[in-house]
């Protein structure tokens, strides 16, 4: 019976401090939107709902984004919320490719990828800490 008792507090210890110490943050998309130059507020050149994630670990610095088949991985250069509009926080992103800005609205709910040439509008699902 103390075996069975201490073993529910060592999980609970492990998931407590789990929860703490986990950075990364889980966007289950539920809608994309990509909107390719010449922008068109309102429209998309591709849209869907295909199996699509975003990882944001604020600790290590870097986002993942899983978009249907293709993966973009990316360091975390810059981040804040900016006077332009207050709604949203902006984060600097950069890989080989160059670099990109990324929004994430106070909601959690939308998520906006802005490449110079393409423009992809994310709708998620309620974001998630990933326990490690």
């Amino acid at each position: 019976m103390k075996t069975i008792l201490y073993m529910k507090k060592l999980i609970f210890m492990f998931l407590l401090t789990g929860s703490i110490y986990a950075q990364e943050q889980v966007f289950n998309v539920q809608r994309y939107c990509v909107d390719e130059k010449p922008f068109k507020p309102g429209e998309c050149n591709i849209s869907g709902n295909e199996y699509s994630f975003v990882f944001l670990d604020k600790q290590k610095r870097e986002v993942v984004f899983f978009l249907t088949a293709s993966k973009m991985k990316y360091k975390i250069i810059n981040s804040g919320v900016f006077s332009l509009d207050k709604n949203y926080t902006s984060y600097t992103l950069e890989n080989e490719q160059g670099q990109v800005e990324m929004r994430i609205n106070k909601q959690q709910t939308r998520i906006e990828f802005l490449h110079p040439n393409t423009r992809i509008y994310l709708t998620v699902g309620t974001s998630t800490k990933a326990i490690q």
